[in-house]
């Protein structure tokens, strides 16, 4: 962990002594700091028995009241991890230019790696301890966005979710059981679990699904997670993903087809979008289908030795900027 975050979280916690419960950096109580850039910022909210963290970075000037994306990292991660990624950097960016507040919540940490964490994601037949998870995370997310309504000005129009792996199906489980409070979803290296230990059901939402072809971890066409020996469950094909939420969203089953320029040959894959217009519920349904692309989150930035060893990574696109274009063209209607 890096000293300027182990400085932020000693000052939150020297924070709730006088501030009781309350810890978030945009109340009243936040710990005096120097006059410096924005910084993420650390709080934690007990939940069903459990002391969950998350961070915060909101941009010098946000927008009032301001939009919000919930950025959830994938199995083995955290906030700060998800946070020293290109994608964190991206969204930082997004933020500062858009004015809107990021938040970072964390899973269930693991059992023998407690700076990882994982998220339930639904999956029903995992074998591994780390992974598996029994946390009400729904309730956690729905927690807190109670808890930044209460303490900063945010639309409540304009919530989102993102993630990646394990962050991507939490993203798919959140669209599904608590799709009342987010405007819009996008999910990146991830299909919906089978079996699942949670209903497939849900209301309408504008859904975006970013997937890899040659993906090794979540593999595109359906099955084990993680190698052929499935002790990271399995799931569900990404058409399988797609043709569920075209039915929950009425969207046509016939995708506008768009083949974005190929701006990196060197990377070895192209993107194709698929676009399923919403039919009745106006709610879109779009593929982005990663060809050749593996178990990495598109952007501009070269992979590391280690994921080029394991994983193709698309840098024709930014998933940031595609996800937030997405996102801006939706808000939940006034109540």
């Amino acid at each position: 962990m890096r000293a300027t975050t182990r400085s932020w979280i000693a000052a939150l916690l020297a924070g709730t002594v006088a501030c009781g419960a309350a810890v978030f950096f945009l109340a009243s109580c936040a710990p005096n700091v120097p006059d410096e850039e924005p910084a993420l910022r650390f709080g934690a909210l007990l939940w069903d028995g459990l002391s969950r963290t998350y961070a915060v970075y909101a941009p010098a000037s946000p927008e009032t009241p301001a939009p919000v994306v919930f950025l959830l990292h994938g199995g083995l991660g955290s906030a700060e991890s998800v946070w020293e990624s290109e994608n964190g950097r991206s969204w930082k960016t997004l933020a500062d230019e858009h004015g809107v507040l990021l938040v970072l919540p964390e899973g269930r940490p693991d059992p023998t790696h407690t700076d990882r964490h994982h998220w339930n994601d639904c999956r029903s037949d995992i074998d591994n301890e780390d992974a598996i998870s029994a946390e009400d995370d729904v309730g956690y997310i729905n927690a807190l966005i109670n808890r930044l309504a209460t303490e900063t000005a945010v639309d409540p129009a304009r919530i989102y979710v993102t993630g990646a792996s394990n962050g991507g199906m939490m993203t798919f489980r959140l669209a599904m059981q608590l799709g009342d409070r987010f405007a819009a979803a996008g999910a990146v290296i991830a299909n919906l679990p089978d079996p699942s230990e949670c209903p497939f059901q849900a209301a309408p939402l504008p859904i975006l699904i970013m997937n890899g072809t040659a993906d090794p971890v979540i593999p595109y066409d359906g099955g084990c997670v993680a190698g052929a020996a499935c002790r990271r469950g399995r799931v569900r094909s990404t058409d399988d993903t797609v043709a569920f939420w075209v039915g929950v969203n009425d969207a046509q089953v016939s995708a506008e087809e768009t083949t974005l320029p190929d701006r990196v040959a060197a990377d070895g894959s192209t993107v194709t979008v698929f676009t399923h217009r919403g039919g009745s519920t106006g709610k879109n349904v779009i593929l982005y289908r990663i060809d050749s692309g593996g178990h990495a989150i598109p952007g501009p930035e070269s992979a590391t030795a280690s994921l080029r060893a394991a994983s193709r990574k698309n840098r024709d696109i930014d998933a940031a900027e595609e996800i937030w274009r997405f996102f801006e063209q939706h808000a939940r209607p006034s109540e």
